[in-house]
């Protein structure tokens, strides 16, 4: 029975359901003890059911880094290294940061290279900085290898273009309320996922101002002290 079951469900795993997901303008709740490796979903959006006699509940299996898992990390933390998921904007802005603090910085070039790089830490104070509106996939393995070695941090914000609209130096009375609310601003057929939601917002409100976004280049007026000082003030739980 469990065989024909897992046989049922096994299109869940495949590119051309993801494909078929990622074209469809309809929501989606996949229930499954599957990581779905080819679509990305936020680290918010993950659930597990708890089942309690007749009664059925469901709660969050995953919060943001900095409310459900700052017992287990530690959290605040002074990262002695930073890791983060890909080389761009994001990337270059933590490079920044980390060259004046002295903290090196080294990306991963992509979500599935963070855990060959993690095997490879030392005892120093490791930060993983990833887009949590598109990690849910890799969650439960970083979840794991973070309470074996004490001194990884996780720090996952919703996307480094999210950190930004956060942080006031983008015009927009709106802006609290989108971040807040996402889902009422975004056409899930257009959006394979709330990052490339935050990306798009971000570079259309600054595309006539000299904060002009470019997520493969960052754009240094980013790196400029009161700009710079406005993001990393919205970065909970890590000490720079």
């Amino acid at each position: 029975m469990q065989q024909g079951k897992q046989q049922e469900n096994a299109f869940i795993n495949t590119k051309e359901f993801a494909v078929s997901v990622r074209d469809s303008d309809n929501y989606y709740v996949l229930i499954t003890r599957e990581n779905l490796y080819n679509l990305p979903y936020s680290v918010e959006e993950i659930y597990e059911i708890h089942c309690s006699g007749k009664y059925h509940d469901t709660k969050r299996a995953y919060q943001q880094i900095h409310q459900m898992y700052s017992g287990y990390q530690n959290l605040p933390a002074a990262p002695e290294k930073i890791i983060t998921e890909d080389s761009n904007s994001g990337y270059e802005f933590f490079k920044a940061i980390g060259s004046e603090k002295k903290i090196p910085c080294e990306n991963a070039g992509g979500k599935s290279n963070l855990f060959r790089i993690l095997e490879c830490t030392g005892e120093e104070s490791v930060c993983v900085i990833a887009d949590g509106a598109a990690i849910g996939p890799e969650m439960d393995r970083l979840y794991k290898c973070a309470l074996q070695k004490k001194n990884i941090h996780l720090y996952f914000p919703e996307s480094f273009e999210w950190l930004i609209l956060n942080s006031g130096l983008i015009e927009g009375k709106d802006i609290p309320m989108i971040l807040e609310h996402p889902e009422d601003y975004l056409e899930s057929s257009e959006y394979f996922s709330w990052e490339r939601f935050f990306t798009d917002l971000l570079m259309r409100r600054t595309e006539d101002s000299y904060l002009r976004y470019n997520k493969k280049k960052l754009n240094e007026s980013y790196l400029h002290e009161r700009n710079r000082q406005a993001i990393l003030r919205c970065i909970e739980g890590v000490k720079f």
